[in-house]
């Protein structure tokens, strides 16, 4: 570390968002510290990746290291109706894996380590201010508290929301998706498909907001999630083994045929209330990037994806705002264009749960076909002039129109 403790970049989080933010900026020329509360490898869910992340990971040069780490490839995604019907399949057009975070994400921060990113264990506890500017960050270590300086302080801390809790982003709100809790494991001995198939992910759902996800992270182990809704989950299983348990017995008899002889090999866990957003997320000397400032129904597995592309981008935003010296043009641009791109995101997940038969049909429609694969593969953020997501787009306001009629006839 700088004995002067004087950075352009500060990182709060090393995930994927926070170390391609790093990697970029330092790419630029930028100075930059990331501080990070947990020793690497550690766990975390988020296990499967868009086409649009295995583009970025192979521009990295990393394709040879996720091949030797036996990550499974990822051809696509089965989507599997109630009763084991609406079945609808999700090619995947470019190169991308499934993975073990505790791994894959280790990988990224070495990778931003060759860049030349310095790195801190610590546990941020505070920001510095100069009047409303942001000029750095307190953070805590076994030796005690130090303060570190920054031109721009970056919160990557995922849903930890960091700036959002401390009073600097706006505050935590929740969305459509949010009544939810996620219950997971991983298992070994699980029942795939034949090869090619036997990598893919599968969703299987039983009605609206119920629903699980197995994906297989290595050659030999799954990952299992069941969602189900918050009331649900304290009404009728109080813990995630239950609502596992719940989720084998009640969304689809395929999760239990393939569960059946499977062995769980990590303990189970649970995340609540986990969809939310977080307005403002820019200002001055600070902005928040991934999962910091929102994060959408997992179905459809943007998380990753969406914070490396938003590491990506404002590591631009942040060299202009520093050479230029203002913050407020290339911010605010930022902001709109991971607004747009989230909510065009947002728009197709909940046609896909309000309309799930008819999101089947445009699958199938040669108009829209291609464009509903790519923005599953990721392109929420590249679709300008595209149909599909102004036919979701509007599709939800009117479903929501209709909604707001029925609430106030009533």
């Amino acid at each position: 570390m700088n004995t002067n403790a004087n950075y352009d970049v500060v990182i709060i989080g090393s995930g994927p968002a926070g170390s391609l933010c790093g990697i970029e900026c330092r790419k630029k020329g930028l100075s930059v510290l990331c501080i990070e509360k947990d020793e690497f490898p550690r766990f975390h869910i988020g296990e499967s990746l868009t086409g649009n992340a295995g583009q970025i990971i192979t521009d990295l040069g990393l394709y040879d290291k996720m091949e030797e780490a036996e990550f499974p490839n990822k051809l696509g995604v089965n989507v599997i109706g109630s009763l084991s019907k609406n079945e609808f399949f999700i090619p995947i057009l470019a190169k991308t894996w499934q993975v073990r975070r505790s791994s894959f994400d280790k990988m990224l921060k070495e990778k931003a380590l060759e860049h030349g990113v310095e790195y801190q264990t610590g546990m941020v506890t505070d920001v510095l201010r100069d009047g409303e500017k942001v000029v750095g960050a307190t953070y805590k270590t076994a030796a005690g508290s130090q303060n570190v300086n920054s031109k721009v302080l970056v919160d990557a801390s995922g849903q930890t929301t960091f700036l959002s809790r401390k009073g600097v982003a706006g505050k935590r709100k929740v969305e459509f998706f949010s009544q939810q809790i996620a219950s997971f494991a991983h298992f070994e001995n699980v029942e795939r498909d034949l090869p090619p198939f036997s990598t893919n992910t599968t969703i299987l759902y039983s009605k609206q907001y119920h629903w699980s996800w197995i994906i297989p992270i290595s050659p030999t182990t799954d990952s299992l999630g069941v969602v189900i809704p918050k009331d649900l989950y304290y009404k009728e299983c109080n813990s995630p083994e239950a609502a596992i348990e719940w989720g084998m017995n009640n969304i689809s008899p395929e999760l239990k045929r393939r569960f059946k002889n499977a062995e769980q090999v990590e303990a189970s866990q649970s995340m609540a209330d986990f969809s939310y957003r977080i307005e403002p997320f820019v200002g001055d000397g600070w902005l928040c990037i991934g999962d910091s400032h929102r994060f959408l129904d997992p179905i459809f597995s943007y998380g990753v994806s969406f914070g490396m592309k938003e590491g990506i981008r404002s590591a631009e935003a942040i060299a202009t705002s520093i050479q230029t010296g203002d913050w407020k043009t290339p911010f605010y641009a930022f902001r709109d264009w991971s607004n747009k791109g989230q909510q065009i995101a947002a728009d197709l997940i909940r046609y896909f749960w309000i309309y799930p038969i008819f999101f089947g049909y445009q699958m199938q429609n040669p108009d829209l076909r291609d464009e509903v694969i790519r923005l599953l593969g990721g392109c929420c953020f590249d679709c300008e002039g595209w149909k599909a997501p102004s036919i979701f787009s509007n599709a939800i306001k009117e479903y929501d129109r209709k909604q707001m009629e029925t609430k106030i006839a009533s």
